[in-house]
C-alpha cells in the first residue's frame, strides 16, 4: 500500500509539473527582458579626397565589421500573437584606413548605431517569428591624421532615419530566449569635406556612406520577478 501511494503520489507531483510547464510555455514571450547582442554590420564608403591631380578613392573606407551591444524591451503576448517594443545599442569594433600620396591616413569608423523599434510577431509553442520596425540611430566619423605635422582633423556624421527587419527567436529555458535577426538601417547621407579643418580636402572632395545592415544574435533575459 505504501509502494501504491508512492507511486500515486509521484504521477500526481509529475503530473502537476507536467501542466505547470505547459501553462508557462503557452506564453514564454511576455514581459519585459534585457539582453546582449553581437553580430556584423555592413557599411560602404564612396567618394573622393585631395586635388584632381591626385585624388584618393575613399571606397577603400568601407566600416564592414563585427558589432556589439546590449537590448532593452518589453513583450505582450495574447496567445498565438505577440506584439512588444525594444530599444538597442551597439558600438562597431572595427574600422578601416587609407593612406594619400602625401603620407596623411584616411580613416573612418562608426561610434554607434542605436534604434527603438516595435515589434510584431506570431509565437509557434516556444518558437517566434516577428518583423520589426522604428527609428535609427548611427554616428559615423571620418578623420585625417598626419603624422609629419602632427595634425588630427575630423568630420563627424550623426544620421536619423527609419530600421526595419525580422528574425526567429527560441525561448529554450524559463525567461531566457536566444533570436538571431536581420536589421537594415536607412542611415545613408553624403558630406562635403572642408579644407578647414581637413586639412589636403579640396572644393568638391565629399565623403558618401551607405545605408547600415546588421545581421546578428541576441540572448535576453526576462525581468519579471
Amino acid at each position: 500500500m505504501k509502494r501504491l501511494c508512492l507511486v500515486a503520489s509521484l504521477l500526481v507531483a509529475s503530473a502537476l509539473s507536467v501542466t505547470a510547464a505547459r501553462a508557462y510555455d503557452r506564453q514564454p514571450f511576455t514581459g519585459l527582458y534585457f539582453g546582449l547582442n553581437a553580430g556584423y554590420s555592413w557599411q560602404d564608403a564612396t567618394g573622393t579626397f585631395g586635388p584632381a591631380n591626385q585624388p584618393v578613392n575613399l571606397s577603400g573606407l568601407d566600416l564592414n565589421g563585427g558589432v556589439v551591444g546590449a537590448q532593452l524591451g518589453y513583450n505582450a503576448q495574447w496567445d498565438w500573437f505577440m506584439l512588444g517594443v525594444e530599444g538597442d545599442a551597439m558600438a562597431h569594433v572595427d574600422d578601416n584606413s587609407v593612406v594619400t600620396p602625401n603620407g596623411a591616413l584616411l580613416s573612418a569608423d562608426s561610434s554607434y548605431l542605436a534604434s527603438i523599434r516595435g515589434r510584431i510577431g506570431v509565437v509557434i509553442y516556444n518558437w517566434l517569428l516577428f518583423g520589426t520596425a522604428g527609428v535609427g540611430f548611427s554616428d559615423t566619423k571620418f578623420t585625417e591624421t598626419t603624422p609629419n605635422l602632427t595634425f588630427n582633423g575630423s568630420l563627424r556624421q550623426r544620421e536619423t532615419g527609419a530600421v526595419y527587419g525580422g528574425g526567429v527567436e527560441w525561448a529554450f529555458i524559463h525567461g531566457v530566449t536566444l533570436r538571431g535577426e536581420y536589421l537594415h538601417f536607412d542611415v545613408g547621407s553624403t558630406t562635403a569635406i572642408p579644407a578647414n579643418p581637413v586639412t589636403g580636402a579640396v572644393a568638391g572632395n565629399s565623403i558618401q556612406f551607405s545605408d547600415v545592415d546588421v545581421a546578428r544574435a541576441a540572448l535576453s533575459i526576462s525581468l519579471n520577478p
